[in-house]
């Protein structure tokens, strides 16, 4: 199911009359051209109104999608899911594996367009809370609903950073400056989310929107299993035992319900991006620019430019078969060129997060059954003992989570690399080092401070 991330809706016909005639009765009543009002200002009073209110969840989904597609660039080249093959010298930093610069001008460029999205969404839901809770008729909200959609879109928002930064600030709020949350603390940012996406489900199921609570369920699965996967990269030393494995009852639960409730077996919920609405960086950087292009690991490069030519990673298993899936994403998100659709949480993620907790708790006919609810997907031969199941799970959340901001948790966590890392790399030498508070909030707040680190 496809949510397009759109941010205006069509004018009537009858708009610009009406604006016209307005302008006209203005002008007749001033005795100076300069004496107008622009009709298209707005204050912070107009912004609580409840006209404003379905503008304003509007605002937080496009501002998430935004911020999403932006540090999605910068994380996405640093694993091995992109490789640098064009000119600018802070991509080729991140690609060799070194990701900790405040001063990196993608990052920075990208962290305030995290922030904004963040601060949307956490705006919507403070207004629309408020009109929810009004007893004024004039206040009551008209699509009840929206205000569990923010809820939806505060905790992409806030996992999304918890999945992607060492430190953030979460609290900054118009020109108020907060403290950074600390790298130690990230993780709450999931419980965070965890949190919005039952008031979500909650209100959801009020309301009778099956898509939100479906979503909400799906999306919360995801977030629980990324907590339990932070529990052992986002502090370190990495906690390497179990074979790196991490499991969430709660996940599980959650991944159950989703399926249950999917009416398609290839369920996704997605980020629609459009030259009308909102687009997104990484499209441009590598399908127009080509600044980077699809990493080795994936595809084929082509030895006469910086794309690449085919799709080229085999199942593990049916050896002489490049990944259906695989390759039916990839080619969609370079035909996308500036705007390709991004996945947030799909069903084969329900499939890994079953197949993962089973392995970790020795269930291998579990795990059996799981992984190959996701390999009929795709028509792939059953797993049956054929490969290693810590190999076959780490290859199936390789594929069908590409490009989806969880590709560096697991490098770290089963002690990958990306070919590109070089040797002294932070990726390397440091492993479970995320993205950095940028420079452009450290000269900015006070609470944060102005040195290299942050």
């Amino acid at each position: 199911m496809r949510f397009p991330s759109y941010t205006a809706r069509r004018r009537p016909r009858w708009g610009a009359s009406l604006l016209a005639f307005g302008l006209i009765a203005s002008l007749a009543g001033c005795d100076e051209l300069l004496e107008v009002s622009n009709p298209n200002n707005l204050t912070g009073e107009d912004i609580l109104k409840i006209a404003a209110a379905d503008g304003l969840v509007n605002g937080a989904l496009s501002g998430v999608a935004r911020g999403y597609g932006q540090i999605m660039t910068s994380y996405s080249t640093v694993t091995d899911e992109l490789e640098w093959v064009g000119s600018r010298d802070a991509f080729l930093e991140h690609d060799r594996g070194n990701l900790s610069s405040v001063f990196n001008e993608f990052t920075d460029s990208e962290f305030p367009f995290v922030a904004q999205g963040r601060w949307m969404a956490d705006e919507a839901i403070r207004v629309l809370t408020l009109h929810a809770a009004s007893t004024d008729p004039d206040s009551t909200l008209k699509t009840p609903e929206n205000l569990g959609w923010a809820h939806f879109y505060r905790a992409i928002s806030y996992s999304t950073i918890a999945d992607m930064f060492d430190d953030f600030v979460i609290t900054s709020d118009r020109a108020e400056a907060g403290p950074a949350v600390g790298e130690a603390n990230m993780g709450q940012l999931y419980s965070d989310a965890i949190t919005s996406l039952g008031t979500a489900i909650t209100i959801g199921n009020a309301e009778g929107d099956g898509a939100l609570v479906l979503a909400a369920t799906a999306y919360r699965a995801s977030v629980a299993h990324r907590q339990a996967i932070w529990n052992k990269v986002g502090t370190r030393p990495i906690d390497t035992s179990n074979n790196g494995l991490a499991s969430s009852a709660a996940a599980v639960a959650d991944a159950n319900t989703a399926l249950g409730l999917m009416a398609s077996s290839d369920y996704k919920y997605e980020f629609v991006y459009s030259s009308g609405t909102i687009t997104m960086s990484m499209g441009g950087w590598v399908n127009s620019r080509q600044e980077m292009r699809i990493g080795p690991t994936f595809a084929t490069p082509d030895p006469s430019g910086p794309t690449f030519t085919v799709v080229s990673l085999t199942d593990i298993i049916d050896v002489t078969t490049v990944h259906p899936d695989l390759e039916r994403f990839i080619l969609a998100f370079s035909a996308a060129i500036d705007a390709p659709t991004m996945p947030v949480v799909t069903a084969r993620e329900m499939h890994l997060i079953i197949a993962e907790d089973a392995l970790a708790a020795g269930n291998t006919a579990g795990f059996t059954t799981a992984i190959n609810n996701l390999r009929a997907l795709d028509g792939l031969t059953p797993f049956s003992g054929q490969v290693s199941a810590l190999a076959l799970l780490i290859q199936s959340r390789q594929i069908n989570l590409y490009l989806m901001g969880r590709r560096l948790s697991d490098l770290y966590r089963f002690g990958l690399t990306s070919s590109e890392w070089v040797a002294g790399s932070t990726a390397m030498t440091a492993p479970g080092t995320f993205l950095p508070i940028t420079i452009v909030e450290c000269r900015a707040n006070e609470n944060v401070g102005t040195s290299t680190t942050c």
